[in-house]
């Protein structure tokens, strides 16, 4: 798991400073999707769907 999270800070270092704003932005939209997806998921369990 270390070396996984070693690899992706070391691409994403070599990458322009623009590119850094970008990648860090859709990884931020990317988590935050799957939050949601995770949260309505549990609802949709709790309620019985």
């Amino acid at each position: 798991m270390e070396n996984l999270i070693n690899s992706i800070t070391n691409f994403i270092v070599d990458l322009p400073p623009m590119l850094q704003m970008l990648a860090g932005l859709f990884g931020t939209l990317a988590i935050l999707r799957i939050f949601m997806f995770i949260v309505d998921f549990i609802e949709d369990r709790r309620e019985g769907h």
